[in-house]
């Protein structure tokens, strides 16, 4: 049975509340599918008639600090560590398309689905040596990198009622089997380039774009990482259709289309600052490029990846703090990394919605009946000045933002060295409002 820990009080509220989330979490009848199925149909219906971004991208949840707490566990990525991996597709509004707004894709619309693993621990000793033999290749269903792919298979499957579906991955699935995998004529690929392919006419994928003439792009922002400050970064552009030719090998690799045509797009950051990396992004899609303008535009819905990162972070250090439970067993933990995905990912939606410049609806967040709640909210905790008055209007998941923010302990401020309500902040919001919602529906109905 898992102990009480800061991520359950999280997301249960009071001693109450964990305790009613601890159930739900043990009890046999909630299951990861049942999970995963409601949150999508949310997502489907926020997706309806949209151009939507299905960003996908894998994290470790590390529990090496109460490894003597856990049984069944495998590990992460060093081979040592006791953990899960999760590959999450969380679905975004690509927004308006307007490159002069590069990076500005619309707000978090839910999740599409899930997917938790772990590697096998290695024998006591480590593993064992084996004879040489010649290496047989595996389906990619078999691997763990097949995970894109499904991952590619579920916004398919998802969101067959969004206008246009945009899957967006990192290097790491740059997979011939995925750029060659059947899927609806709404869904188009966008992935970073890993692998120097070869091409059609005898090229090679980075030498030939990096050989081609590039005009002047704009700046975009790049975020802090690796302990450097955030910057802007000045970026020239170049772009064309490649053709890429079969791999040699691989598992019934024949079966596979000999050729493959997409559109590259390479951006590279123009004099950076002393001692740092600069940008160079290599991005292949199944979007016609034909101008700068195109150029731009993939790249800004390349950069709304960033995203899903946020919604790590969040799971992590900035929220929830799941790499601290102590729940005992894998079954129980990896519905417990659903419901802070779920939670992260809520908490984010209303972080990039709280200045209003998303445009969402609270419908994107919640159903219609939430609505007088958060009226009824809004003019309790709305102060006497126009300063501390909520500005979004209503029906909007803005005017949302603001109510979560400030039952998650904002005082309202904002600007002139006052910041607005951050995702600790909102998500203890958040947590509250359910709160009071289960309150208020059950004097409602009374």
């Amino acid at each position: 049975m898992g102990k009480r820990t800061s991520c359950l009080r999280q997301l249960g509220g009071d001693r109450a509340g964990t305790e009613r989330f601890r159930r739900f979490l043990h009890n046999d009848g909630v299951t990861r599918q049942i999970m995963l199925s409601t949150a999508a149909d949310h997502t489907a219906r926020a997706a309806r008639g949209r151009h939507v971004l299905a960003i996908q991208d894998t994290t470790e949840l590390n529990f090496s600090g109460h490894e003597g707490s856990k049984r069944g566990f495998g590990v992460v990525g060093n081979g040592r560590d006791i953990g899960l991996f999760l590959h999450p597709v969380i679905v975004v509004d690509a927004g308006s398309g307007d490159p002069r707004q590069v990076g500005h894709a619309g707000g978090i619309l839910g999740l599409a689905d899930a997917f938790i693993s772990s590697r096998k621990k290695a024998p006591p000793g480590g593993r064992k040596k084996r004879e040489p033999q010649r290496k047989r290749a595996r389906p990619i269903e078999a691997k763990e990198s097949g995970r894109w792919i499904e991952g590619l298979r579920a916004a398919d499957r998802v969101l067959g009622a969004a206008a246009m579906v945009t899957s967006i991955s990192d290097c790491e699935s740059d997979i011939y089997e995925k750029f060659a995998a059947p899927r609806s004529p709404h869904v188009h690929l966008l992935v970073r380039a890993e692998h120097n392919r070869c091409l059609s006419d005898g090229a090679k994928l980075f030498a030939a774009m990096a050989a081609l003439p590039n005009v002047a792009g704009r700046q975009i922002d790049i975020p802090a990482k690796s302990g450097q400050p955030a910057r802007k970064a000045q970026t020239r552009v170049s772009y064309q259709e490649v053709e890429f030719v079969r791999p040699i090998w691989g598992h019934d690799i024949k079966r596979l289309p000999p050729k493959v045509k997409l559109h590259a797009v390479r951006i590279e950051e123009v004099d950076p600052p002393e001692g740092v990396k600069p940008v160079l992004w290599l991005l292949l899609t199944t979007h016609e490029v034909a101008s700068l303008e195109d150029a731009l535009r993939i790249v800004g819905w390349y950069r709304a990846r960033w995203t899903i990162e946020q919604v790590f972070r969040t799971m992590k250090t900035q929220g929830f703090a799941i790499e601290d439970s102590q729940i005992e067993t894998p079954e129980v933990m990896a519905k417990l990394a659903i419901a802070v995905l779920i939670a992260a990912l809520r908490t984010m939606q209303l972080v990039h919605a709280r200045s209003g410049t998303t445009g969402q609806k609270l419908s994107d967040a919640m159903d219609a009946a939430a609505a007088p709640l958060v009226e009824a909210l809004t003019a309790k905790l709305q102060g006497k000045t126009e300063k501390l008055k909520n500005p979004h209007p209503k029906n909007t998941l803005a005017r949302f933002a603001w109510v979560a923010g400030r039952l998650g302990g904002w005082d309202g401020y904002e600007g002139h060295g006052y910041k607005p309500a951050g995702p600790k902040t909102i998500a203890l919001g958040l947590t509250r409002f359910d709160a009071i919602r289960v309150g208020w529906e059950m004097k409602r109905d009374v």
